[in-house]
């Protein structure tokens, strides 16, 4: 299972890459990354950095959920 280190390293990785996109807000908060996963493409899909951000709020999501894939993304 990831660290709450390695999430949290990838939520400074997510708010970097998603800086300058339009969302509703500039946090990492599961509000925030809810709402990337469901509308973030309609504004910013053809922005550099968007599928690296997509990923990343995939996994942060799935560790909040508790959810397998997390554990398994993160099996070193």
């Amino acid at each position: 299972m990831a660290t709450i280190t390695e999430i949290l390293n990838l939520r400074t990785e997510f708010e970097d890459l998603t800086y300058d996109f339009n969302m509703t807000s500039r946090s990492s908060c599961i509000d925030t990354i809810d709402w990337f996963l469901e509308n973030g493409h309609r504004s910013n899909s053809l922005r550099n950095g968007f599928v690296r951000a997509k990923e990343i709020a995939q996994i942060i999501r799935e560790y909040y959920d508790g959810t397998e894939d997390a554990r398994r993304r993160f099996d070193f």
